[in-house]
Order: structure tokens, then C-alpha cells, then sequence
């Protein structure tokens, strides 16, 4: 049984000159390059470099992945799906023991479906409710109260228990004219100067398709039901703030993406496909951690990134909230105990009293968090408090076995979790752990080239370029046999793996640096036209390049 470990691998091309890699809010650019090979050559299809031009028209999937994770999913193997989040959409690979080379072996999400019916698909059958969306379908996620959100759409698609009533005539070759508005309300022959047309009807789920969505969709590589799915609602003009200024775009939900058309955008990118993936990583407070030893969690945990949010909100331990999740339920969000005690973090009724959705993994972590973060203000005995937490009672009694064996599981799980997935903190060797890491021989390298050197700035420290390394690593991404630089010497150079090593010489100074980061591939052309090397600071100053960049770089 393959069993998927993700790290998601910081690209930010930190130089003298060069701007780090795109950020949309909080959210981090991470190659799609460093994905699984079936998402890497499925996001290559459509937006990768060389799919890229200067009027190759709007975003298919996004410049950047803003996250590899797993989420809980019945019918995968390990009971969890390894999930790729990108700005439009997002992929999926639910069982990765089938052929990776099959059309559906990765799937695009049903995300426009879940942030409208409220709903968190946790298996082929099996949902968690949640409140639907409200975040705006159309333009700025924020600021925005011209647009109409997802949950405003919800008595108008067919999601749910709706999707017989809200089916709409065929209407081919009839003009699009009703201005759907911010409350959901539709104003038939609003927009009484559209030139908008339907082209198309769908029978499974009853509603029209405007032409130039359905000739858009026919100039994709992916296919239709692939790429966008059925319609979910009928198409509508919307007012919308877009980059601050209202503008009024034709808008139309789809199960996979949102679609919409701008007749004042340049050609080529009237027709675009929302923002789909942020608006459902919004909707559900993921984000990657900004604490490095974070990450692992965020990553390979199921819903880590609700877990690692919840515990920097409430002071906790990451790895000890995963532990609770994980022994409370086994990252099950549907989760419930003869005891009362239900949800993803095995929260007990009474402290979910008040909550409408109390099985929504976001609204389950922050009880579980809230509390436990309030039983230790009382006690720094952790047995004491996961005891109060499983109980409720503030004498919990010790001959129950399940108490015992939950706060035992707990503190041995987050042991399990430290050593499976974390790592020492930035430690520089001693000159007897730095003798014992052998030098490739000085006879026999190669000279690869001579010139400028790009760096990393200082942020990156050596816990950071450690921890990138080691996530290359734990998904094969590194060398064999590969190791921590024992300096904190760490370099990029394409061609070579991280892991690797090579020699630098530059102002009467020789040393050996790992590389520990790999250059996005559409960085390639111009980051060779400018660099021979690029290094962590601390690599950069000990060449003393700042006052003199111009560094030799050999490998064996």
C-alpha cells in the first residue's frame, strides 16, 4: 500500500534583485513542480510554462499550488486522500494505488457544491454540514458587498435536496438579461442590453449553458465534465467589486469552478474561472502555518491546517492537538461515542451546546482548542487536563479505562507524531560532527561555472533550509543517502537535487554546501541568464560574496 507523505516546498526566489514567488493573501506559492508527477503533468497541461503566452487568456488551475495536505476521506486507503490546493480548483488523488496514468486517478474537487450546499465531502457518500459559504462568488474576497456569495445561491442550484426543484427550462437561443443581486433576489430582464446568448442545456441537472462558456470550455485540453463539471445554477450578470472598482461580469456555478465573463477585460480573458480553491480554503480558515515546525502537521495530518491554526490561536502544541483528533476519533469528522462525545475531536455535547454545525472540523477543532487551551490556564499536568477534557468532570475518576487509555494514547501519539514528522531545531555542528560528513574527493570535480551568485534572504535561517530538505526527502525528493548540512551551508543550483553537494570557491575561501531548494521551472530560463549559484546567507557571507560576487562552482 502506497501511503502519501507531503511536504509542501517552499519556491520563494529570494535575491539581490529577484521578487519572491507570488503570494494572494496569506497563502504560500509552492511549485506545482514539486506535486506528485500526475498533478505536476496535469497543471503543466494547461498553465505550465509551456502552455503559457502573452495571450494565452486567464489561469486554468493557478500560477502556484497554495497547498498539499490530506483531508479524511472513507474510501482511501489510509482513510485520508492527498488534496492540491490552487488558486481555481482544486486536485485530488483519493486511491493512490490505482494506475496514475488514468484520466480520473487525480480528480478536480466539488467545491462550488460543497461551499453552496454547506457540506464537506468526507467519502463517495458521506458528508459533514456545515454553514454554506458566505464569501463572494465573483470578485474581491473582501470588501465586496455588491456580489452575491455562495451561500445566497444556495435556493437557486441544484445541490441537495434541490436539485429536481430548482431545474430550469431549455431556453437555447433566448439572451441572458436577469441581474442576480447580493441576497440571492433574480430581477428577470435587468440587463436589458446583453448580448449574451444560450448555446447549450443540460439534462442532468436542468439548466442552460451561455455560448461562450461552452466555447471556452471546448478550447480546453481537459475535458468538459472533467474541468467544470454540471451546471449548478442558471448563468446571471452580478455586480461585483473587482479590484476595488464595481464591475458587472456574467457569473455561472458549476459543480468543479465558477465561471465568469467580463466584457470589459482584454480579449482572451473575458472568460475566466473563479477563484474557487482560495474562496474554499477561506471559507474553512486553512492556512499553512508561518511556524516551520508546523508544517508537518498542516501537511500530513488530516486537516492540519485547521489543527496548526487552532493551536497558534490558543497557545497549544500542534503536534499535541493532532494527538487529541487522532485518538478521539482517528481523524474521523463524523466521529460518535455512546458517551456523547462526537466530531472530529471527540467533543463532548455539552461543550458543543451552542453550536449549529458542531461537526464541521473547523467549529469541532476551536471547542476542542478553546477548551483545552481553558483547562490548562488551571494546570500545567497535561494528564490532569486531557482527563477534565475527556470527562467534563473536574475529579475524573481514574479506574475508568477509557479515560486511562485516552490521555495515555494522546501522550504517546504526540510522542509518535514528534518523531515520525518533526525535526531538531537549527543546531550548527561541532567541529567533530562537521569532520564526520566525508567531502567528495578535491581530485576529479568538474567546473560548472564561474560568476554572480543570487541569495536567500537572512529570514531563511538554518531551521528553515534544515526543514526544506527534509521535506524533499520525505515525499524522494532528495538525493540518496542525503544529510543536514553540518555548516548550515546550503545552495540551489538546477540540474542538482537537494541532498547534493557542491564545492564553491570565492575569495581565497573553498567550503562544501548541500543543496536544499530547487529553482520553479518557470524561473529557469531567467534565473540561469543571471546566476551561477544560489545560496542561504549565511553560505553567501562566509564567501564574503557581498563585497566581492563572483563565486566558482564545482561538483564532483
Amino acid at each position: 500500500m502506497k501511503r502519501w507523505i507531503l511536504f509542501g516546498v517552499i519556491v520563494a526566489l529570494v535575491t539581490t534583485v529577484a521578487a519572491p514567488a507570488t503570494v494572494l493573501g496569506d497563502e504560500l506559492a509552492l511549485d506545482p513542480s514539486s506535486a506528485p508527477p500526475a498533478v505536476a503533468q496535469l497543471w503543466s497541461r494547461a498553465d505550465g510554462p509551456n502552455a503559457r503566452s502573452a495571450n494565452s487568456g486567464g489561469w486554468l488551475w493557478g500560477p502556484a499550488m497554495r497547498a498539499m495536505t490530506v483531508e479524511p476521506y472513507q474510501e482511501s486507503p489510509d482513510g485520508a486522500r492527498a488534496v492540491f490546493y490552487f488558486d481555481k480548483a482544486r486536485m485530488e488523488i483519493s486511491d493512490p494505488n490505482k494506475d496514475p496514468q488514468a484520466t480520473w486517478y487525480v480528480t478536480a474537487g466539488l467545491l462550488v457544491r460543497d461551499l453552496i450546499a454547506g457540506q464537506i465531502q468526507v467519502g463517495n457518500d458521506a458528508y459533514v454540514s456545515s454553514a454554506p459559504a458566505n464569501v463572494p462568488v465573483t470578485g474581491d474576497i473582501v470588501n465586496n458587498q455588491l456580489s452575491p456569495t455562495y451561500a445566497s445561491l444556495a435556493p437557486l442550484a441544484s445541490v441537495g435536496n434541490a436539485i429536481a426543484t430548482n431545474q430550469t427550462p431549455n431556453h437555447v437561443g433566448q439572451t441572458v438579461t436577469s441581474l442576480l443581486k447580493a441576497d440571492g433576489t433574480v430581477v428577470p430582464g435587468a440587463v436589458s442590453d446583453s448580448a449574451v446568448t444560450i448555446g447549450s442545456y443540460d439534462n442532468v441537472l436542468g439548466h442552460n449553458i451561455p455560448t461562450l462558456f461552452t466555447d471556452w470550455m471546448s478550447t480546453q485540453t481537459i475535458s468538459e465534465q472533467y474541468l467544470v463539471g454540471h451546471p449548478l445554477t442558471e448563468p446571471y450578470w452580478v455586480d461585483s467589486m473587482v479590484g476595488g472598482t464595481q464591475t458587472r461580469v456574467l457569473m455561472q456555478a458549476f459543480e468543479r469552478r465558477v465561471l465568469t465573463y467580463t466584457p470589459s477585460n482584454p480579449a482572451g480573458w473575458q472568460v475566466e474561472s473563479g477563484n474557487v480553491g482560495l474562496d474554499y480554503r477561506y471559507w474553512h480558515g486553512m492556512v499553512e502555518p508561518s511556524d516551520n515546525s508546523a508544517i508537518p502537521v498542516a501537511t500530513n495530518v488530516p486537516f492540519g491546517e485547521i489543527i496548526t491554526n487552532k493551536a497558534a490561536q490558543y497557545g497549544l502544541d500542534p503536534y499535541l492537538l493532532a494527538a487529541v483528533a487522532k485518538v478521539s476519533s482517528n481523524y474521523n469528522p463524523l466521529f460518535k461515542a455512546d458517551d456523547g462525545r462526537e466530531g472530529f475531536f471527540g467533543v463532548r455535547a455539552e461543550f458543543a451546546a451552542d453550536q449549529a454545525y458542531p461537526f464541521d472540523p473547523q467549529v469541532n477543532a476551536d471547542i476542542a482548542a478553546k477548551k483545552l487551551a481553558e483547562l490548562h490556564q488551571g494546570t500545567d499536568d497535561w494528564r490532569a487536563v486531557l482527563a477534565q477534557y475527556y470527562t467534563g468532570s473536574a475529579s475524573p475518576d481514574w479506574s475508568n479505562g477509557g479515560l486511562k487509555d485516552f490521555v495515555s494514547g494522546v501522550l504517546n501519539t504526540e510522542a509518535q507524531l514528534l518523531s515520525d514528522l518533526n525535526h531538531p531545531p537549527e543546531k550548527l555542528a561541532s567541529a567533530e560532527e562537521a569532520a564526520s560528513v566525508s567531502q567528495p574527493a578535491a581530485s576529479g570535480l568538474t567546473l560548472l561555472g564561474t560568476g554572480h551568485a543570487a541569495y536567500y534572504a537572512s529570514g531563511y535561517t538554518t531551521a528553515w533550509w534544515n526543514s526544506t530538505l527534509q521535506k524533499y526527502a520525505s515525499w524522494g525528493g532528495a538525493a540518496a543517502g542525503w544529510k543536514l548540512d553540518p555548516n548550515g551551508y546550503y545552495c540551489v543550483k538546477p540540474g542538482f537535487i537537494p541532498g547534493q553537494r557542491l564545492q564553491l570557491t570565492a575569495n581565497g575561501v573553498t567550503l562544501w554546501c548541500t543543496v536544499g531548494d530547487t529553482v520553479a521551472s518557470g524561473d529557469l530560463a531567467s534565473w540561469k541568464a543571471k546566476w551561477v549559484v544560489e545560496l542561504s546567507w549565511s553560505t553567501f557571507q562566509a564567501l564574503g560574496l557581498p563585497a566581492n560576487n563572483t563565486v566558482e562552482v564545482r561538483a564532483p
